[in-house]
């Protein structure tokens, strides 16, 4: 018997949104779970230790932190691969995970959400550290349409949902329409029906 799939989520939460992809990307059925940001299942907080989304079930297993997840996914439904083959390509999936998660949405979200959330401090020199970020992603979409080798991975999976959220800001620094090759990155990843089906009502 096959051993079910449930996913604890937030349909808006990044973290989850890369679950979700990796789930519908490899055309896997589950149930999910739609928590409450403000207020937890009890079911959620007797399985995370911090009490966060996204969280999957697989059976008996359970796991948390997204890209442990993905990474799970990927090893236990290697149909339809979403690593790269070699060693030093996956480590560069890692790697791009890691800049996302320690960089990128520290950054992002000083520059989205201000003194509203953090201190003056933590927001001096935001919007230029999320500039070099962004050219850092301009750069290596420049010549190459997905993030690692030549085919769509975890790692363009692990990142769109922040950059989405990052250029959906409103209003829009208007910085953001100078990296061409992020936006059309970020509008093939949005227009692929694994997506479409993540951000389903």
């Amino acid at each position: 018997m096959t051993k079910p799939l449930v996913l604890f989520s937030f349909r808006r939460c990044p973290f989850a949104m890369r679950v979700r992809l990796t789930l519908h990307e490899k055309g896997l059925a589950f149930e999910t779970k739609e928590e409450d940001l403000k207020n937890f299942s009890a079911e959620l907080r007797s399985l995370h230790p911090e009490a966060k989304v996204p969280v999957l079930k697989h059976g008996d297993l359970v796991l948390y932190e997204s890209s442990i997840i993905t990474e799970y996914l990927e090893d236990a439904f290697p149909k339809l691969p979403l690593m790269p083959a070699s060693a030093a390509e996956k480590s560069q999936v890692r790697l791009w995970t890691y800049w996302c998660n320690s960089q990128l949405k520290p950054q992002g979200d000083r520059l989205k959400y201000g003194t509203s959330r953090f201190t003056e401090a933590e927001c001096a020199g935001a919007e230029e550290k999320v500039r070099a970020h962004v050219q850092k992603l301009e750069d290596r979409l420049k010549s190459d349409a997905w993030l690692v080798g030549e085919s769509y991975s975890l790692a363009d999976i692990h990142l769109a949902p922040f950059c989405r959220q990052l250029f959906q800001m409103n209003p829009a620094p208007p910085f953001f329409g100078n990296y061409s090759s992020v936006n059309r990155w970020l509008e093939a990843i949005c227009a692929r029906p694994a997506f479409l089906r993540t951000m389903e009502k």
